[in-house]
């Protein structure tokens, strides 16, 4: 009796064993099923360790290709060697590169340190196709919606009051971060299927749980600040390691683009483990990209100069109206949002009293150009002319309350008044004006290798964000956020 209940519980457990084996009919639906990024990432093998970045070894030295964008500096920070040791592989570096841009695609040698605790490379996108630069000018945003039939098409948002389209979400995001559309659009697609699924999710989150960031603007607003973070925090060489959501420390390669580290950043701050393997793979995010696209993300580097060499800023004068005593009361500090890119200084007018009422005083144009992009409270000049905001220098103004009405392409002079010191068009705890550089698209920090220099006041970064100073010639001033004395400007003449 004992056997013959053993035989057939052995039996019972061999035919349980081959029922979850055997393929189950599933009623045909004609849609095949969409995995969400999580559910895939479970299904994904982890990226190897054993590889070696992907640069060409010689002896203990490695040949570094440089990227756009590179200075000696950053290169030197990256790789944890000094600039001196660089020069000295190098003899054919010019003096007049020690500090400025270098050539995009040349080649360095790298004396590396005795130990290397590098992750290996990635490279999920090039830096040409993470910025709104010149890559994107041929992109239309409206078009490519229209033709195709996810929910992120039709969508509306009406929860603050005010009739919202996922059009208009996209592409504020995109303008006001300055990345590109089609990263955004992507990052919907791979996180909640904007482009390829009709059904609207029931969560927005791409990443951010907090009560306050419900919402679909909210949430790619994060997003895109996170990347931004990641990007100019590499691309500077102050955002050389990091943590993913587990707390495993991750020191990305020193051959990877400031765009891979980007997205690297961003998923790290919610996935670990297979997860985060899975996106920033050729499986992940890339995948999803190029297919939305039909085009790699990773070759376009080679095809733009986006950085060229020894890039120097054009001519620039205060955007203040002369005569009166303006006071610095912002180093430099984010060109949108919070932390990276540390692209924007502010200026405060004179005033017996705060608050955020426009002042009388005027804000005016710092070099001839063209209106590019007009919002409430924000201008963006132009200087080479084209009309692109994706190409060339461009200003961007913030907190401005204009008296007359801006159209795009309208021709500005040198000293032209613009508007008025105002709180519109951001956050901001009183009248100031703000202003930042882009070049092709990619935010230019006010006190990095090609400084800010207005009129010849130089900025230079402080202890932290918003603290800094503006230097010209024997006179100094250090930045206040109540505008004390010494951070006044000198009377202008007029």
């Amino acid at each position: 009796m004992l056997n013959i209940r053993k035989f057939c519980g052995i039996f019972l457990i061999f035919t349980l064993v081959l029922a979850c084996n055997l393929p189950v009919n599933h009623p045909y639906t004609g849609i095949s099923p969409i995995l969400t990024a999580t559910a895939a990432a479970r299904l994904a093998s982890p990226i190897s360790t054993n590889d070696s970045f992907n640069i060409l070894s010689a002896g203990n030295k490695y040949i570094y290709t440089i990227q756009s964008g590179d200075t000696l500096s950053i290169i030197s920070t990256r790789f944890s060697i000094g600039v001196e040791d660089l020069v000295r592989q190098n003899p054919t570096i010019e003096q007049k590169n020690l500090a400025g841009t270098l050539m995009g695609g040349e080649s360095l040698i790298i004396p590396l340190p005795a130990t290397i605790n590098w992750n290996e490379q990635v490279i999920i996108l090039d830096d040409a196709c993470f910025v709104y630069g010149p890559s994107e000018i041929n992109f239309n945003l409206e078009n490519y919606l229209q033709s195709r039939s996810g929910w992120i098409s039709n969508y509306i948002d009406e929860s603050g009051g005010i009739t919202v389209s996922g059009l208009q979400i996209i592409r504020s995001t995109a303008e006001n971060y300055s990345i590109s559309p089609k990263v955004l659009l992507a990052l919907l697609e791979y996180e909640l299927h904007a482009i390829s699924s009709p059904q609207v999710p029931a969560s927005f989150s791409l990443g951010n749980n907090e009560p306050a960031r419900k919402t679909l603007g909210k949430q790619l607003s994060w997003a895109a600040n996170i990347l931004n973070n990641g990007y100019y925090g590499w691309r500077e060489g102050k955002l050389l390691e990091f943590s993913d959501s587990s707390g495993k420390q991750i020191r990305p390669n020193p051959a990877n683009t400031a765009a891979s580290v980007g997205l690297m950043y961003y998923f790290s701050r919610f996935l670990s483990g297979y997860e985060l393997n899975k996106a920033i793979s050729a499986d992940g995010f890339l995948a999803t990209y190029s297919a939305l696209y039909n085009e790699n993300g990773s070759k376009k580097d080679s095809e733009i100069n986006l950085i060229p060499a020894n890039l120097s800023q054009p001519d620039l004068t205060l955007p203040l109206q002369p005569g009166l005593k303006w006071a610095f009361t912002g180093g430099p500090h984010s060109g949108w949002g919070t932390g990276y890119p540390f692209a924007a200084v502010d200026f405060a007018p004179p005033s017996e009293i705060a608050g955020c009422d426009p002042s009388p005083y005027w804000v005016t144009a710092l070099a001839d150009g063209v209106i590019s992009r007009v919002d409430v409270g924000s201008l963006t000049l132009d200087l080479d002319k084209d009309g692109h905001s994706e190409t060339g220098w461009t200003i961007r103004y913030l907190h401005i309350a204009m008296d007359r009405t801006f159209s795009v392409g309208t021709s500005v002079s040198k000293g032209e008044y613009l508007g008025h010191p105002s709180c519109l068009g951001g956050s901001s705890s009183g009248r100031n004006v703000h202003i930042a550089r882009l070049y092709n698209g990619e935010w230019i920090p006010a006190g990095g290798a090609i400084p800010l220099n207005l009129g010849g006041w130089v900025v230079s970064n402080g202890e932290k964000e918003y603290k800094g100073y503006l230097t010209k010639e024997d006179k100094s001033l250090s930045s206040s956020s109540s505008g004390e004395w010494f951070s006044q400007l000198p009377e202008q003449d007029k």
